[in-house]
């Protein structure tokens, strides 16, 4: 975790922060860790984000978001101590209109093992998919996900300097687009930690939006590390510019299974 020094950070952190974030679409609202599953186990998560203020009308073609439940199944396979394939289900509900499918992604994931003793955890994720027109501004994406993070003492920092791709969408004309993405914690005990997440999504890498058309956000968040086989991630988004949700609250639950192996 991170000594003294690095309060700077922590609050620089704090004061950019704002995002439900406009290129995971609410979906799947995560900070990653470098760590991938281990071989032999399967890990199941299920992300649940309900967004309290969002849009209203539809916009771009795309369907209002306000008091919608969007909720993803995600599951991933180890194959290796550094390789892993994850893959996403993506629904929506909202009153008036049930449950719907959204789109399916892909998602392998490289890493540094251990073995190579770095100083920094380090791992590297793209993830491909379909998402439905009436859901998304852009129906087919990529995007490349480098992971840093580092544990000192109590302290947890995990960067994510995330850029995207649309292949077919409104957003093809902006070519590569940046969305940084950070988290901070502190654990307050062995099985709770504190800390802060942030989701950005500041435009084309060639010349960032105005302000105002940025995602950006920040979310309080609660972790439990209540066994090695489970995950629990709690918190409340809020949005700071006009093309961000006001607010969302997120949960991510996630099992370990094992198999075919000690």
């Amino acid at each position: 975790m991170l000594s003294a020094r690095f309060s700077l950070p922590l609050i620089t952190l704090l004061l950019l922060a704002a995002a439900a974030a406009r290129a995971q679409g609410n979906y799947e609202v995560q900070v990653y860790g470098s760590d991938t599953v281990a071989p032999h186990h399967i890990m199941v998560e299920l992300h649940s984000n309900f967004t309290f203020e969002g849009s209203k009308t539809e916009v771009d073609g795309v369907r209002p978001d306000n008091h919608a439940l969007h909720e993803t199944v995600e599951i991933t396979e180890g194959f290796t101590n550094w390789f892993e394939t994850g893959f996403y289900i993506f629904t929506s509900y909202r009153a008036g209109e049930g449950y719907q499918w959204v789109g399916d992604h892909i998602r392998p994931r490289v890493r540094v093992p251990e073995s190579w003793h770095w100083p920094v955890g380090a791992s590297l994720s793209m993830e491909v998919g379909y998402q439905r027109r009436s859901y998304s501004p852009d129906t087919w994406t990529w995007e490349i996900r480098p992971i840093v993070d580092k544990q000192i003492d109590r302290w947890y920092l995990s960067l994510n300097p995330t850029v995207d791709r649309s292949f077919h969408g409104l957003s093809v004309r902006q070519g590569v687009t940046f969305e940084p993405n950070a988290k901070v914690s502190y654990d307050v005990t062995k099985k709770v930690a504190l800390g802060v997440e942030y989701y950005g999504d500041l435009g084309s890498i060639t010349g960032f939006d105005p302000l105002r058309d940025q995602v950006q956000a920040v979310f309080p968040a609660l972790d439990l590390n209540l066994s090695p086989n489970w995950e629990f991630n709690f918190a409340t988004g809020i949005g700071v510019t006009r093309a961000t949700d006001h607010l969302l609250v997120k949960m991510i639950l996630g099992r370990r299974f094992s198999f075919g192996g000690n």
